[in-house]
Parts: C-alpha cells; structure tokens; sequence
C-alpha cells in the first residue's frame, strides 16, 4: 500500500510580498550606506562634512537610501519574487 502524502497549494498573500520587497528595499539601503561608511573610512573623497561623525552618519544613511532608491540593486524584486511563490 502505498501512501502519498497530502498536498495543498501555498498561496502567499499580498502583504507577504510587500513586507518581502520592504524587507529588500531596506536591506540594499543598508549595503549602500555600508558601502559609503567603507569609503569614507578609507579615506577615497573629501570629508566636507567636518569631524562630526553624528553627521556624517545621518548623511550616510541619507545618501545610501536615495541611492538604493534611485537605482536598486535588484535584491528586493528578487525577494518579493520569491515570496510570490
């Protein structure tokens, strides 16, 4: 006798998939912002924003979200893709 087991369909629901694509859109603005702390520790442009590192780091997290914005890196379509499975 042989037993097969029981399957259903998953269905994902909207909210699923944009908390997936929100989930993504925030994970490249922190990579970008990452990316641009790097940089600046490495000293590869001028700091015109002084030695206030409290700043800096609001400007950082500024710039990182409207690049991230302005041109995704495709992580999160990529997420809600996968979460529309």
């Amino acid at each position: 006798m042989e037993i097969k087991p029981a399957t259903m369909p998953i269905t994902r629901q909207p909210d699923e998939v944009k908390a997936a694509k929100k989930a993504g859109q925030d994970f490249e603005a922190l990579l970008v912002t990452r990316l641009l702390k790097t940089a600046r520790a490495a000293k590869l442009g001028d700091d015109m924003l002084g030695n206030n590192d409290q700043i800096r780091d609001h400007v950082d997290d500024q710039r990182g979200r409207a690049i991230a914005s302005a041109a995704p890196l495709g992580l999160a379509q990529l997420l809600a893709k996968e979460a529309g499975k």
